[in-house]
């Protein structure tokens, strides 16, 4: 009888721990004391440790695009950038405002602040070969909120329609974009 306890506590304890880790956008590391969560301290990493940095999850097909990288409200194209390092990969979120109101703003064709709309656009040059995708036609909605002076966004399965010259095959359905981040604002 023991024998079969101790086997049982063995499968039950494989079983957990063989469960997948839950999947975290970003958070602020790990530190003894309230040094990255305070706002009031020097080195605030800003909500949930997005500090005009953001993170972006999106498929297409076969492909998929994992991003970490800076997040900022730039004056040409007059929207927030999500950039890769190499600048072969960009998403972008027009609100029509540089300070989005905090809500929920439903992506579309033409960014409307008043009316809580957002345009996305995402684009991969990789290759030479110019793929996008926007929100036209599109579904999801991008929440955004105000927090210690960082706007906040968040989104998860938005759907936005291929629109690039070289989308084919696999390329030419739509792309299913998360993202998460946070910019300064000014």
């Amino acid at each position: 009888m023991r024998a079969l306890f101790i086997s049982s506590v063995l499968v039950v304890a494989s079983l957990a721990h063989a469960q997948p880790a839950s999947d975290v956008w970003g958070t602020a590391p790990q530190a003894s004391d309230d040094r990255f969560s305070n706002p009031k301290s020097k080195l605030y990493a800003g909500p949930n440790g997005w500090y005009n940095s953001g993170e972006l999850r999106a498929e297409v097909g076969s492909k998929r695009y994992t991003l970490k990288t800076g997040l900022n409200y730039m004056d040409t194209p007059k929207a927030f950038v999500l950039a890769s390092n190499n600048q072969l990969q960009v998403l972008t979120l027009d609100f029509g405002s540089p300070r989005p109101a905090p809500g929920v703003y439903q992506v579309a064709a033409e960014p409307d602040a008043a009316g809580r709309k957002v345009h996305v656009a995402f684009a991969d040059v990789a290759n030479q070969k110019i793929l996008e995708w926007n929100s036209n036609n599109a579904q999801g909605s991008v929440t955004v909120t105000q927090v210690h002076g960082f706007v906040h966004f968040t989104a998860r399965g938005l759907k936005l329609s291929p629109s690039g010259l070289h989308n084919i095959g696999d390329t030419k359905q739509p792309l299913v974009l998360g993202l998460e981040g946070a910019s300064k604002l000014d």
